[in-house]
């Protein structure tokens, strides 16, 4: 097969996939390329940073104390964070389960209940920041809770504006939370203070082990594919093969949300960058595939050996 007949392959294949029914709204027609398009970016983050903040903060009055004591809690622990990129498949149940018995924690994020394989293995804590995550309307939620209902051993994090849902489900377990908003001038990852990175949950929870001071942190599933799945059809829609570990690959259309392929580049650019924000002494990458550059990768074994 040549490189013409693997291309058209290629394409043929990815617009065979089942397609995502998720919805964009927002229409995303200013980006930072100008000198004014970058002031119009900051200013609205501000805006909206001044409207919000303080809702986040009375939403949060209470369990933001409970944040305030978690501040490097961790110390001589060490953590495993687990994002839901397709190299989350070179982890087993077993080594995770060892892990939590040797005295680490893991960290999930989202729909981790979804991965049949893995989803055996029981995390310490589970973190939220998708707003369908507490939706009874959406059939992924039921069978979230449900299984946060069954382990009530896994501490639940969450941003200021999902208690009141996460509350409302009567679970037992503990909650923690953090304030979930943008301020795009700001360099910030503390939780306890609008963060200056993009909406990412496995950035929020990194955000959150750093916090807690753990002392080394092992991260897989942060395969970061982004510039390696879009994909523009006839119609120039800009469409995304969304793939996820334990999860047939779908495609999902981003034209709504996207003016156009320069436009969703420049959310990519924003997301590397922003893990340069994130310090790198004690964070390894256990994914030798993965785009993630900003931290130290190593082989998974050694990880869990200690001979890191």
């Amino acid at each position: 097969m040549n490189t013409t007949e693997k291309y058209i392959t290629e394409h043929e294949y990815i617009f065979s996939l089942k397609k995502n029914n998720k919805h964009y709204s927002i229409n995303k027609k200013i980006n930072g390329w100008s000198f004014l398009g970058l002031f119009y970016y900051h200013l609205k983050s501000l805006i909206h940073c001044f409207i919000y903040l303080p809702i986040a903060l009375y939403h949060g009055r209470r369990l933001l104390n409970k944040t305030r004591t978690m501040k490097n809690s961790a110390k001589k622990k060490r953590a495993l964070l687990l994002g839901n990129g397709p190299s989350q498949g070179f982890m087993n149940v077993e080594e995770l389960d060892q892990f939590v018995k040797s005295g680490g924690e893991t960290y999930c994020v989202n729909y981790w209940n979804k991965n049949l394989k893995l989803s055996a293995h029981i995390p310490s804590w589970m973190v939220f920041s998708d707003p369908q995550v507490f939706d009874e309307k959406d059939p992924g939620s039921v069978e979230l809770m449900k299984y946060l209902e069954d382990n009530q051993t896994i501490k639940v994090l969450v941003p200021t504006g999902q208690i009141k849902s996460v509350q409302s489900k009567k679970l037992k377990n503990e909650i923690y939370c953090f304030i979930d908003i943008e301020l795009s001038i700001w360099e910030n990852i503390n939780p306890l203070f609008p963060r200056g990175y993009q909406s990412l949950t496995i950035y929020k929870a990194l955000a959150w082990n750093i916090y807690l001071g753990y002392d080394s942190i092992g991260v897989i599933g942060m395969d970061n594919t982004f510039p390696k799945n879009i994909y523009n059809d006839k119609n120039n829609n800009i469409n995304f093969v969304e793939n996820h570990a334990g999860k047939d690959d779908t495609l999902t259309d981003l034209s709504s949300y996207y003016l156009n392929v320069a436009s969703f580049y420049y959310d990519v650019v924003r997301i590397f960058h922003h893990l340069e924000y994130f310090p790198n002494n004690n964070i390894v990458n256990l994914d030798p595939y993965s785009l993630t550059d900003r931290f130290k990768k190593v082989n998974k074994d050694d990880f869990f050996n200690r001979l890191i």
